[in-house]
């Protein structure tokens, strides 16, 4: 972060100082300069500021003492909580809220800087994008983005603090489920090049219906910069039609014949796919899944927005890793688990279906169902979707885990499957070492669910289940 002035920040957060009222004046020197901020005094570095952010399990007024004490220059706190100051000298900012005033000082900071913000949402793909995006556009020049989905009020502000006068692009994330909270995140970020992946039945809590979430993802546009760049799924109707409605300059990508930037003549190649782009870049990327095709074509699309000459990076995606959790793969015992489990939507459960049906093996293909969460009143119907594909697909062996998922377990029974092939659990914690033991050798086994279910933890149990297991041998 490059350093800002006292006077810049109670400006940028329309706060003010805490008066002393040991000496009845403030407690310290308009003179003083900050060099970073942080939310976490267990990370703070000396020149922070600390953001004093209450959450859900943690509120951080409870450690400004900690927080100064391990260098921080002060404390941003929210009105309505008292402080004791303890000692003269220590720089405390009261604010309406801490988390308002985050992204009020992340979206003044934003505006100093020359660096070339992308702002990256969609139902789908964001963080494999956000990572293409970044390994793509390091060929390029510095560039920041933040290490995991840090894609909320709070996480892209603390990745805008990291941006310095030498990085030449900075990757934003934005999530939401809820309208409005994208507005406020392109707000902070204002974007040079704003990406929507794609758009489908997500968050219908708080969205409502897929218009809805057309609606939300279209707010990245709001406070995109004068002459940025769309860039969108052609392959996608709903994207298409926020392009259609947007004034600004577009660049689409996608497989269908009018994108901008097109995939063609897409084939397997060991477990990635290899394809050609605009007729003349042949790409091979090392990693699974069919529609991370799309994915990178995005990373494609924005390099091209931002002028580069895309015809230089065809073997960019040689060494290419997904993030963890995306169809990671790993051998545990005598069986193949392949780790889908950071989240899930209808759209994502269906392509990583898709995905497990293709797969050789000399075993059977499991598919492990979470609840898909946050889904309103279309829930049981979207969920019963699931089911009949599972069936459809001819996958051998259906566990799911959750009250909604337990719609996926009776559409897949309606719709053919045998009743032998499925289990239904209300929680990961109910499934067995007598389930466990029921897979067999060569298994392929599909783990993937909402992040609320924390699917991951089935992983450990087939872990400390094979790790205790004597072999058998005939």
């Amino acid at each position: 972060m490059e350093v800002i002035s006292l006077e810049e920040i109670l400006k940028a957060v329309g706060g003010h100082l805490i008066l002393d009222p040991k000496y009845n004046q403030v407690s310290t020197d308009r003179n003083v300069n900050i060099a970073g901020v942080s939310i976490d005094s267990r990370t703070v570095k000396k020149g922070d500021l600390f953001f004093a952010i209450k959450g859900e399990h943690f509120d951080g007024h409870q450690f400004i003492i900690q927080a100064i004490s391990a260098g921080a220059v002060g404390a941003v706190v929210s009105k309505g909580v008292k402080i004791d100051l303890e000692h003269k000298n220590r720089l405390i900012i009261q604010v309406a809220d801490t988390i308002t005033a985050l992204g009020n000082l992340a979206r003044y900071y934003r505006q100093k800087l020359n660096t070339k913000i992308i702002g990256i949402t969609g139902s789908n793909g964001k963080t494999t994008t956000k990572e293409m995006t970044y390994h793509l556009l390091s060929r390029f020049g510095s560039v920041i983005r933040p290490q995991k989905s840090f894609n909320n009020f709070i996480g892209v502000p603390l990745t805008i603090f990291e941006i310095e006068k030498k990085h030449l692009y900075g990757v934003l994330e934005m999530g939401t489920n809820a309208a409005g909270e994208i507005r406020r995140l392109s707000e902070i970020g204002a974007p040079d090049v704003a990406v929507i992946t794609n758009i489908s039945k997500t968050h219908l809590e708080g969205l409502g219906s897929i218009e809805g979430v057309a609606l939300a993802k279209a707010e990245i546009l709001d406070y995109l910069r004068n002459g940025g760049m769309f860039v969108y799924n052609f392959d996608n109707t709903w994207c298409v039609k926020v392009a259609s409605e947007f004034k600004g300059k577009t660049v689409s990508f996608g497989l269908s014949s009018s994108a901008g930037i097109r995939g063609t003549n897409v084939r397997k190649k060991d477990s990635g796919y290899v394809f050609t782009i605009n007729g003349n870049i042949e790409v091979y990327i090392p990693i699974p899944g069919y529609h991370n095709i799309n994915n990178c074509l995005a990373s494609f699309a924005v390099c091209h927005a931002l002028g580069h000459n895309i015809n230089t990076l065809k073997d960019a995606f040689s060494s290419f890793k997904l993030p963890s959790m995306r169809i990671e793969q790993q051998h545990i015992g005598n069986i193949t688990v392949i780790n889908d489990a950071y989240n899930a939507n209808p759209e994502s459960v269906r392509a990583a279906l898709q995905y497990l049906s293709e797969i050789k093996t000399l075993g059977r293909k499991v598919f492990i169902c979470g609840d898909m969460l946050e889904l309103g009143e279309e829930s049981p119907l979207l969920h019963r979707e699931i089911g009949e594909i599972a069936a459809r697909l001819n996958i051998d062996l259906l566990w799911t885990v959750g009250e909604r998922a337990a719609e996926v377990a009776k559409a897949a029974k309606s719709s053919g499957m045998s009743e032998r092939c499925i289990n239904s659990f209300k929680d990961a914690a109910d499934i067995s070492d007598n389930e466990i033991n029921e897979l067999k050798e060569n298994d392929v086994v599909l783990i993937k669910g909402s992040r609320g279910m924390h699917m991951e933890n089935i992983i450990k149990k087939f872990s400390g289940f094979f790790m205790k297991r004597v072999p058998v041998y005939n």
